[in-house]
């Protein structure tokens, strides 16, 4: 459950209702209110998992409303303190294990394609990819001011977290690849933003570890590993070399600055105790 610190105000709830006073956007009121009750330690994840989807599941056309859920949802994750991060992580898991509702009659063009409405949260993933895995970002942040780039980094490092998460949890479909992704272009491309992308390599690295490095031992195939950067590396594959090299790279950027030097200290330190606990 949360712990007590400092979370969303009661406007944050409304926000979501009616997003600039517009209801048609926003999640319905009774998700607000089963999410606010869960931040308030009125319910528990189960309780909480069955109040946020009974409006859907009462719907005439269910599918057409999941990615409110989903918004009000992914906008938590992010926004909510990062300490409440695995409360939520724990919703989204009881959601995805309720039984689904019977759907005769109301089938749409819209219900998803799986024919389900809560297993493995359908387009919960792809709307996360949409707001939060933005192509242009490294040219976004050149064009930010000085003095927002702390905060813009924590957020960065605090999405590497949450998506490493939800992989290790199973929600949402969100792929291992991205955590190669995120730590391949952190590693092996010159123009690496280091202070942002080696600190989001790092809790890739410390949260989803086990897997990633059973990727390697098994040679995963992996589209994030294909692609072109600086230092050859690419294949289809993950494998031991890999995982290595990138030990060394950490082990190099361990002189950088504050941000870089102390993520590299952990990943470095974690990377091999994942490796000779393998051994």
């Amino acid at each position: 459950m949360f712990p007590d610190l400092t979370g969303p105000s009661e406007a944050w709830f409304k926000e979501h209702i009616a997003p600039d006073g517009v209801e048609e956007d926003g999640c319905h009121p009774d998700e607000a209110k089963a999410l606010e009750d869960y931040y308030h330690h009125e319910t528990e994840a189960s309780a909480a998992a069955k109040a946020i989807t009974r409006p859907i599941d009462r719907s005439d056309n269910p599918g057409a409303h999941l990615y409110r859920l989903w918004n009000l949802l992914i906008d938590a994750l992010v926004q909510f303190p990062e300490s409440h991060v695995p409360a939520l992580i724990q919703l989204l898991d009881a959601i995805q294990k309720l039984p689904e509702p019977d759907l005769t009659g109301r089938r749409t063009l819209e219900t998803p394609i799986e024919g389900c409405l809560w297993r493995g949260l359908p387009g919960f993933g792809h709307m996360w990819a949409d707001e939060h895995k933005l192509d242009d970002w490294r040219r976004t942040l050149a064009a930010e001011k000085s003095a927002s780039r702390a905060a813009l980094r924590s957020r960065h490092v605090r999405k590497a977290e949450i998506e490493a998460r939800l992989v290790v949890a199973e929600i949402g479909g969100i792929p291992l690849h991205w955590g190669y992704d995120c730590i391949a272009d952190a590693l092996e491309r010159r123009d690496a933003v280091l202070d942002f992308e080696v600190p989001a390599a790092t809790r890739w690295i410390a949260s989803a570890g086990d897997r990633l490095y059973t990727g390697a031992v098994n040679r995963i195939e992996s589209w994030a590993l294909e692609r072109r950067r600086d230092w050859g590396k690419e294949a289809a594959v993950m494998s031991l070399d890999r995982w290595l090299f990138w030990e060394e790279r950490m082990e190099e950027l361990q002189e950088q600055t504050k941000e870089v030097g102390r993520a590299t200290e952990t990943a470095d330190r974690v990377m091999k105790q994942i490796r000779s606990g393998s051994d």
